[in-house]
């Protein structure tokens, strides 16, 4: 039986407070990091969405404290009532043992809030949260611990969601037995994994790529954010780590933020914590992206679509759908209106935004071969080896167009020590070769590509984000160039409309919009991008629209 030393998520700083409540000296709630600045989540509540009867599972190297006023429902006074949400598992033969660790992860996905603390609800707080132990007090884990621990989760919990709150030393290459693990039970269970990009550990020089669990194939990487303003998450923290995995991919694939939450405590039922360092902690990151994909599962168990609640396309949706416009560690731009800069090693594509991936996920399934006139909508098909899916999608000009392609690496398991149990050796990755491509209208060269892009050719999940330079119909084609494997994939899309009166395009309205403006004074006839009116003259109508744009900004560019 294999044995491997763990490190957890949040670093050295949290292993030495681990046994203490932090000081509160300032109520910075919860509810800040789920605001619009953060990941959005107040708003899909606001929609009726709290991911209720939604089970997410936390991978952890101790438990929560399933007793705390947090996990209840709670009375017309803020008394909580009834049985708790929250339910601990113990696979390591060392007994349950709550810590403030595994208890603020599950606090940050489904809290309820408390009696002192009625706004510090969770990301997904109508969810229930299934903390299995798989570290002993010896701080090792066994394959076996964490394979039963998945087993009951997934299939004996219906566990949709994972979330892990430590790292392994291993080489993140993808093709460790853990890492081979969790995509094995993404592909064979359709479940949904939010892993961490994990730590720095500043004591190892060079130390700094993505973690295991970070570079799995066929889960959500999150990296940890730092506050810039007022409830405002535009910075990647110093200590979370950056891509690309060793052997070459795209992770993190996306930011949550990790500062300023008060959380539940393990230090007794009513305690709570604030977190307030800015080394982005991907314990306190991961917990948003696993709250965000139990609200996208809520929605998909409304509706009547069968494909709406595959991991594929809440992957899709969830990439797509990033802000894009976050610091990086250094606090300099990424430039994201670049479409070079489409991903960074520090920020991946962007900030969760549960909002945005809810009305994403809410729109139509789109299908081949139909001209496509919706803003956004995404699709879940089966495309065999050498096959091509075309989708196309009206567009006009000066609009972007974001889509993602995601598909699962497949993992077979063959019992050949024939125990019943996964044992190193018997799980077999299997990588399908698709490809995104983008053609402009009557053009046949195309304008995106896995290839074009610097993509590896392990990627697993693809984005484009490209402004369009002219109106009509616009090709998506998945292409499958494997010879002999066959792939699910998800797809989304979103087109982005221009602000009014950007006429240079650089996402403010600013004076050198006005140059275009004032170079087309009095001019008459159709086309003209400072004819804002619509009226074929540019007069004091549309300078009127001008000056009610006046300094707008599109925050997501600029």
């Amino acid at each position: 039986m294999s044995k491997y030393r763990y490190a957890l998520t949040m670093g050295v700083v949290c292993i030495a407070i681990l046994c203490h409540d932090l000081t509160i000296q300032k109520a910075y709630a919860l509810a800040e990091s789920t605001a619009q600045g953060g990941s959005n989540a107040q708003a899909v509540h606001e929609l009726g969405e709290t991911g209720e009867d939604v089970n997410v599972g936390l991978i952890t190297a101790r438990n929560a404290l399933a007793t705390h006023e947090a996990f209840y429902d709670k009375d017309a006074n803020g008394n909580p009532i009834g049985s708790t949400h929250t339910f601990n598992y113990d696979f390591s033969g060392s007994g349950i043992a709550p810590t403030n660790h595994d208890t603020w992860m599950a606090g940050i996905v489904a809290s309820r809030g408390g009696i002192s603390h009625p706004d510090d609800t969770g990301v997904a707080p109508g969810a229930d949260i299934h903390c299995a132990r798989v570290a002993n007090s010896s701080d090792n884990i066994s394959l076996h611990w964490l394979e039963n621990a998945l087993d009951e989760l997934i299939t004996g919990q219906d566990c949709r969601v994972i979330a892990t709150g430590f790292s392994i030393g291993l080489t993140p290459d993808g093709q460790s037995i853990c890492t081979l693990l969790y995509d094995y039970y993404a592909y064979q269970y359709n479940v949904i994994f939010a892993n961490a990009a994990g730590n720095i550990n500043p004591d190892i020089p060079g130390d700094t790529q993505v973690a295991i669990f970070g570079d799995a194939y066929n889960g959500v990487t999150t990296g940890g954010l730092r506050v810039t303003g007022d409830d405002e998450y535009g910075r990647v923290g110093s200590l979370s780590r950056l891509g690309p995995t060793s052997d070459g991919r795209r992770k993190p694939d996306i930011v949550a933020p990790s500062q300023d939450q008060t959380m539940p405590g393990a230090g007794s039922d009513t305690s709570w914590n604030t977190w307030t360092s800015t080394g982005g902690h991907t314990s306190l990151s991961v917990p948003h992206t696993a709250g965000v994909a139990a609200l996208l599962l809520g929605l998909a168990d409304d509706t009547p679509d069968p494909n709406d609640n595959q991991n594929e396309v809440i992957r899709a949706v969830t990439v797509n759908s990033t802000f894009p416009n976050i610091d990086d560690k250094s606090g300099s731009s990424t430039n994201p209106a670049d479409p070079n800069n489409l991903w960074n090693e520090d920020r991946g594509y962007g900030r969760i935004d549960a909002l945005r991936a809810y009305e994403l996920l809410d729109s139509n399934q789109v299908f081949t071969d139909v001209n496509i006139t919706e803003e956004k909508g995404w699709a879940f098909g089966t495309i065999g080896p050498l096959q091509e899916h075309t989708y196309t999608i009206q567009a006009p000009r000066h609009y972007r167009l974001t889509a993602t392609l995601t598909w699962d690496r497949r993992v077979e398991w063959i019992d050949e020590s024939t125990n019943g149990r996964i044992d190193t050796g018997e799980l077999h990755p299997y990588l399908a070769d698709l490809d995104l491509k983008i053609y402009e209208p009557n053009d046949a060269n195309a304008i995106f590509s896995k290839l074009a892009f610097g993509y590896d050719p392990d990627d697993n999940t693809i984005k484009a984000d490209l402004l369009l330079t002219s109106s009509g119909q616009y090709t998506l084609e998945v292409v499958n160039n494997s010879t002999g494997e066959t792939a699910d994939y998800g797809l989304a899309f979103e087109l982005l409309p221009p602000l009014p009166a950007d006429f240079d395009l650089d996402y403010i309205v600013d004076y050198n919009d006005l140059v275009e403006l004032t170079e087309n004074w009095l001019q008459t006839g159709s086309g003209f991008d400072a004819d804002l009116f619509q009226d074929d003259f540019i007069d004091f109508r549309d300078f009127a629209i001008f000056a009610e744009n006046w300094l707008t900004t599109n925050p997501a560019y600029h």
